[in-house]
């Protein structure tokens, strides 16, 4: 009888203490999201700055590890581009004026990188890159370069990142 005894206690303990190990892996593990940049209109890249900001602040302020995926392809390539000649994209005024601080999307860009830290990564499409003639050292520092945009957007959700693109 006590050996029965024994048993539903050590059984029923464990059913207790796995719901709460199974809640403290999930709060373990890092929150991956990765942004599709591919439209050329200056104010969906603000939105999405905007978006970006708060994805930051939210995370940073509950304290849970966070990975940004921000991919550019196509027209967006030239949002994270700091040198436009000999290449297919021309320099706009909104690059450097413009937005909530009036430091264009650049500046935005850079301030993101700031509070962000290692946990935002920036991906320049190679495809593009190689169709409007674009070189790594015209793209911002923070940018890398990626062999096809779209390709990495289909690892980073195979990674089991969250997809978002602005609208």
């Amino acid at each position: 009888m006590k050996i029965k005894k024994i048993f539903w206690v050590m059984f029923t303990t464990v059913l207790m203490v796995s719901p709460i190990n199974a809640v403290a892996d999930e709060e373990d593990e890092v929150v991956k999201i990765v942004y599709q940049c591919d439209f050329p209109d200056v104010k969906r890249v603000h939105l999405m700055l905007n978006t970006l900001g708060n994805v930051v602040k939210h995370y940073q302020k509950a304290l849970i590890d966070f990975e940004l995926n921000v991919v550019a392809l196509g027209p967006c390539l030239q949002y994270v581009m700091k040198d436009f000649q000999g290449t297919g994209f021309v320099e706009k005024p909104y690059l450097h004026k413009g937005g909530p601080a009036n430091n264009g999307t650049l500046g935005r860009f850079d301030n993101l990188k700031q509070t962000a830290g290692d946990n935002l990564n920036v991906y320049a499409c190679g495809n593009t890159m190689e169709k409007k003639d674009v070189k790594k050292n015209q793209l911002l520092d923070m940018a890398e370069v990626t062999p096809g945009g779209i390709i990495k957007i289909i690892d980073l959700q195979r990674e089991g990142a969250s997809y978002v693109k602005i609208k």
